[in-house]
């Protein structure tokens, strides 16, 4: 089998994990249930998924997994394949901090901003000095052992490099975590449903060829329909603002002609001693600021009504 196309259909290739992640809410909700144990998560949604690229010869996979749970918290998800250098560490961050940071208007309070989670599953590369299965990084005092109060990003780094520290503790995720290293299922337990399911996707749409093509053909049109959908989705919205504005409008109108309706009726009934209610609620707008312009030069109401004959 051709090298390329061989790491390509392997489980920890970046396109399966996209896909894996895009397509299957119970993989989301467990990797992020990894990150949270006071609370159960109850749903999630995926925010700016997208993929570039039909090639698996060449690498050009752009991945902005975000999950939301139930009450706004936000997951960032990755594989990263590359060396946790430096630069990357610093990467996620900054990303961390982007993502906090568009969460707050100008103006609110930032105490709002939802926790950020972050959880990097790292294929192959190792942080120096820390030789674990599974890091978890906040704001800390090292002096004090003091989590700092209000820490709103969290970034927590999964090394399969380590995955057999995880043996003896073989939960759902670290059965797929188990999966993403060694290419296949962790047999001395039963395979939890859903890492059957995440194994049959990759069958399905991974595996061969024509599936691949079928599937980067599909991830296309759906880019293209959320696109169309973006754009009609901001049509709709520049158009309830027009129609609020015009309805505003409207009724303020309809405010300052019902009070313009009542001021005549009571000039007229304190001028002439009369009620011409009902007249007056068979003209129009018009007809209605016409009298109101000219309401204290009639003489009498019938000069009133053939002015307003006069001008129908």
């Amino acid at each position: 089998m051709n090298k390329n196309r061989e790491n390509f259909i392997k489980y920890s290739n970046d396109l399966y994990f996209h896909h894996l992640l895009v397509e299957n809410e119970k993989i989301r909700t467990l990797i992020c249930q990894e990150l949270v144990s006071d609370r159960k998560i109850i749903s999630t949604k995926l925010k700016n998924a997208q993929q570039y690229g039909k090639s698996y010869y060449e690498k050009k996979l752009i991945l902005d997994i975000l999950a939301v749970d139930d009450i706004g918290d936000i997951y960032n998800i990755e594989l990263q394949t590359y060396g946790l250098n430096e630069e990357i560490l610093v990467r996620f961050e900054l990303y961390n901090a982007e993502l906090l940071r568009q969460q707050v208007k100008q103006g609110e309070d930032y105490t709002s901003a939802h926790i950020v989670r972050s959880l990097i599953i790292s294929y192959g590369h190792i942080l120096d000095n820390a030789p674990l299965y599974k890091c978890h990084f906040r704001m800390v005092d090292d002096e004090h052992h003091i989590v700092y109060p209000f820490n709103r990003a969290e970034i927590t780094i999964i090394q399969l490099e380590y995955i057999n520290q995880a043996l003896d503790e073989m939960t759902s995720f670290n059965q797929l975590m188990y999966l993403f290293k060694n290419e296949k299922p962790y047999d001395k337990i039963e395979v939890d449903y859903r890492i059957k399911e995440a194994i049959q996707m990759h069958d399905k749409n991974i595996s061969s060829d024509e599936s691949y093509q079928e599937y980067l053909d599909r991830l296309d049109n759906e880019i293209l329909l959320r696109s169309r959908d973006r754009k009609i989705e901001e049509a709709n919205k520049q158009a309830e603002k027009a129609n609020k504005k015009f309805e505003e409008a409207s009724n303020e109108i309809d405010s300052l002609l019902s009070k313009a309706k009542e001021n005549i009726i009571k000039y007229i009934k304190m001028q002439f001693h009369e009620d011409i209610s009902n007249f007056i609620s068979t003209l129009s707008k018009q007809q209605i600021l016409d009298i109101q312009d000219r309401l204290f030069d009639y003489t009498s109401i019938k000069e009133l009504k053939n002015s307003v004959k006069k001008h129908q």
